[in-house]
């Protein structure tokens, strides 16, 4: 009888742990953003409040490599000043946006962004990746950027 008990114990807890347990999918956490975001990518059109201050074309790159740094070029086509600046960035994957902290820029407003930290909402389809500001308070306005990857 004692044995017919402890094996009865044994299925009932090794069900209960079944039951209790998290679906696998559950368990593996989804995976990073980062990654995908690590390499080189080329400018396909800047959007300022709906316009195209840097023309139709504008050129320029972005590099973000796996260590957190970045770069960024803007040449303008239109009527807004060429910008460059680069720094470190960090992601949020839970929120879909990475907070890019300046170490250095020219250009643009002529106002230096240097040690400022931006958070920009990131959405990645397929090679297409966009790049938009949160619109805080005293922001310039709704800030749109499409890249293509490049590499």
């Amino acid at each position: 009888m004692m044995v017919a008990a402890r094996g009865f114990c044994c299925c009932m807890l090794l069900l209960l742990s079944l039951l209790l347990a998290p679906p696998a999918a559950a368990q593996s956490a989804a995976p990073s953003l980062t990654p995908k975001l690590v390499g080189h990518w080329q400018l396909v059109a800047v959007s300022v409040n709906g316009g195209q201050p840097y023309g139709a074309s504008p050129q320029g790159s972005m590099f973000l490599d796996a260590a957190g740094h970045f770069s960024v070029i803007v040449i303008s086509t239109g009527d807004a000043r060429n910008i460059a600046y680069f720094g470190t960035y960090a992601v949020n994957d839970a929120g879909g946006s990475m907070t890019m902290h300046i170490d250095g820029s020219t250009g643009g407003s002529g106002v230096s962004a240097s040690g400022r930290d931006l958070k920009r909402l990131v959405a990645l389809n397929g090679d297409e990746l966009t790049v938009s500001n949160a619109m805080p308070s005293g922001a310039a306005g709704a800030i749109r950027l499409t890249w293509k990857r490049a590499d």
